[in-house]
């Protein structure tokens, strides 16, 4: 629960990065709105509100996934989203059992289909059109990791092999 909370924050902070690194708009020009947010714009280009179309990423993450013979295939852990803004991805944990030999494969988010329940601001259904075994086949993703820094060591002399060279036991002075 508490990873979902935290994806869920960071999503968030993702999601608004790009509105307060923008300036004010001049009051000769304002930002043209995007295709969602035509109607929720107003007039400073802010949106708001979230049009149906429009999924929130706390709703998203946890929910089940089913495949086109109508059985659970894994559920989204994570959603991976462009430096545009748009979502790339959604990475569902498949095979395993409560999570044990599970393994992370992200699909392509337009090859994900979002169902709204009636009436409601709930998703009903997440379907995609891969079965199990062809997720289970499917590559591992892999998360961004940045290459990590060689270090030179830490200035002390010696052989290179990190052990620290013995000194002599210091001898009390009469």
């Amino acid at each position: 629960m508490m990873k979902r909370t935290l994806t869920a924050a960071a999503l968030a902070t993702v999601l608004a990065a790009p509105a307060f690194a923008q300036s004010a708009p001049t009051a000769t020009t304002s930002p043209a709105p995007t295709a969602s947010s035509t109607m929720n714009a107003t007039s400073g280009g802010f949106v708001a509100s979230q049009p149906s179309t429009d999924w929130r990423g706390s709703k998203l993450i946890g929910a089940s996934v089913y495949g086109p013979d109508n059985a659970s295939i894994g559920e989204i852990n994570d959603v991976i989203i462009g430096s545009d803004g748009k979502i790339n991805a959604v990475v569902v944990g498949v095979g395993g059992f409560l999570g044990v030999g599970q393994k992370d494969v992200a699909l392509p988010f337009e090859s994900v289909s979002v169902t709204r329940k009636p009436d409601s601001a709930s998703i009903d259904k997440i379907t995609v059109s891969y079965t199990k075994d062809q997720l289970k086949n499917a590559p591992t993703f892999a998360y961004y990791e940045p290459a990590s820094r060689a270090t030179t060591g830490s200035g002390a002399t010696g052989s290179g092999s990190g052990a620290m060279p013995a000194t002599k036991p210091a001898t009390p002075k009469q």
